[in-house]
């Protein structure tokens, strides 16, 4: 009798344990999933910084790779260094002259191109920092102006992408730039050309690029808004609201 109240009691434990450590191992698996999802915001910023700093050396580069043997930065060597250019006597005043053009037409690109990459950059720089919070330690008004911010900055670089390449093909349709471009294909120079530039191309590529991230931040912040005030309203933030790290380093800093 003993022996099979004993079976008796094995049997309906076993049952109940299997239950337990289901619903054990689903609260883990929940809360990991919540884990991965919260870090998504940190992650997305870090890599719209590092796609400015792309950009800000993309427009860098194409300024001064399309200078030209003779432009005035580099006087006194490299290009500038006559030693160093092609060209001589009448070609070469004619050269530097039409290198002196060229690059102030692009002078508004690097200018407008730093400005943007550079203080998009920074601000992005800003905002990853002070949300590196929970998500209950952040305020609605934070996550609402971080929306703003990511949506102004795709704007930005929506349109500032139409205009780069814009003036770039207009600057290449000039005289300036056909007469400069011949001069150098006598020389065998066929690179300096008026077509667009692979540092354009590339500025543009990393730009589209910001304009998908910055895209994907503005749905995660109302995405964290709305959950925020979802945790507030139903006063649950102990279920894991308050658990899950907002970014990656959340409780570091």
């Amino acid at each position: 009798g003993v022996i099979v109240e004993s079976d008796r009691v094995l049997k309906t434990r076993a049952p109940v344990e299997l239950l337990e450590s289901d619903l054990e191992f689903s609260r883990v698996s929940d809360v990991s999933v919540k884990s991965q999802i919260s870090l998504l915001p940190g992650v997305v910023q870090i890599v719209e910084v590092i796609l400015n700093g792309m950009v800000l050396m993309c427009v860098v580069a194409s300024y001064f790779v399309l200078a030209g043997f003779t432009a005035s930065f580099t006087s006194g060597g490299g290009f500038g260094n006559n030693y160093y250019s092609p060209f001589e006597g009448t070609e070469l005043e004619q050269v530097r002259q039409l290198d002196q053009k060229y690059t102030v037409l692009r002078a508004p690109l690097i200018y407008g191109g730093v400005a943007v990459s550079l203080g998009l950059g920074v601000l992005t720089m800003s905002v990853l920092l002070q949300g590196a919070k929970s998500l209950t330690e952040l305020s609605g008004k934070w996550l609402l102006l971080e929306a703003a911010f990511s949506l102004l900055a795709a704007v930005s670089y929506g349109v500032g992408i139409g205009l780069y390449l814009h003036v770039a093909l207009q600057i290449n349709a000039t005289d300036t730039c056909r007469a400069r471009a011949r001069l150098y294909a006598r020389k065998g120079l066929t690179w300096m050309n008026c077509q667009l530039a692979g540092t354009d191309g590339a500025a543009a590529t990393f730009a589209c690029l910001l304009v998908v991230m910055y895209s994907s931040s503005v749905v995660l912040a109302l995405r964290s808004y709305r959950r925020q005030k979802h945790c507030k309203e139903s006063q649950a933030q102990h279920s894991g609201c308050s658990d899950a790290p907002e970014y990656l380093w959340s409780g570091t800093l």
